[in-house]
């Protein structure tokens, strides 16, 4: 009798557990036609399953999360070169996004995005170039992009202010200065402020987040008060002019994300700056 459910165990689930214990299916040699990323080669046990170019690229990729953690997008354009790459049985979106931003890391890479569910993202840059992973159980796609950034220096009038939030999701507002170290607005700051108050009331609907951003002199603590309360300072002029105040989020982010050499007094001018950051549609 134990004979006999031996010989069943293994006719039932024999097939199924030596399944499970052979080793994955050999990879198919990488599609023709198809090169390999220089800047992130591909990964161990992984080959390159398909490819394709595309000029005049336009994406939205994500570069940071919101306070709800909700992802930030930002409008990237240029030419791009994508790969698709298939891994052998066992490799997950977790360790593709994993060994991807190590390896991102170490060529000096910043890694502003990078998130792991069921499914992987992530997004880096190095200058102007971008690389942008998107990751699916054993499968990912690395999509390299040049992009030139967006000239917002230039954008001094509400209607294109409107159009780079629109594209970009959100706008730095250079025009908006403070008394050095303080949270008071100086004059010169009134012709931003008007134009950021007209976009707003040109758009009735948007809700927007005003962050204040600083160069990383000064302490850690210091410099996110002072940018708190330079939110507050925008937020409180706007108000005055006439938007509602339940349009208006304030937050201060402090040194947290330059754009720009902290090491350089032009570096610093850039990064300490704020930005308009588009919320979401306000319900009529």
């Amino acid at each position: 009798m134990k004979r006999f459910y031996t010989a069943l165990f293994w006719l039932t689930l024999g097939p199924a557990l030596l399944a499970q214990t052979k080793p994955p299916a050999k990879l198919e040699p990488d599609a023709q036609g198809c090169a390999d990323s220089k800047i992130l080669p591909k990964l161990p046990n992984c080959r390159i399953d398909n490819c394709e170019r595309n000029d005049s690229d336009h994406r939205e990729v994500p570069v940071r999360e919101d306070a709800t953690g909700q992802p930030v997008l930002a409008a990237l354009d240029g030419d791009s070169r994508s790969v698709m790459y298939e891994c052998t049985t066992g490799t997950t979106s977790a360790t593709i996004v994993q060994e991807a931003a190590a390896a991102l890391r170490a060529a000096r890479f910043q890694i502003p995005y990078q998130f792991v569910d069921r499914e992987g993202t992530l997004t880096a840059f190095k200058g102007d170039l971008w690389v942008l992973i998107e990751a699916a159980s054993r499968y990912y796609t690395l999509t390299e992009l040049k992009a030139a950034a967006p000239d917002f220096e230039s954008i001094t009038d509400a209607a294109g202010m409107a159009d780079a939030i629109g594209r970009y999701g959100h706008m730095p507002v250079y025009g908006i200065k403070f008394l050095p170290g303080r949270s008071e607005l100086v004059p010169d700051s009134d012709s931003a402020l008007r134009e950021v108050a007209t976009m707003l009331e040109e758009h009735p609907l948007w809700r927007v987040r005003i962050e204040s951003h600083t160069d990383n002199t000064g302490s850690k603590m210091g410099n996110m008060t002072l940018s708190s309360r330079r939110a507050s300072a925008v937020a409180t002029w706007l108000v005055g002019r006439g938007i509602k105040r339940v349009r208006l989020e304030t937050a201060g982010v402090a040194d947290s994300q330059p754009v720009a050499d902290n090491a350089t007094e032009a570096g610093r001018a850039k990064n300490e700056r704020v930005e308009i950051v588009k919320l979401a549609t306000q319900a009529q």
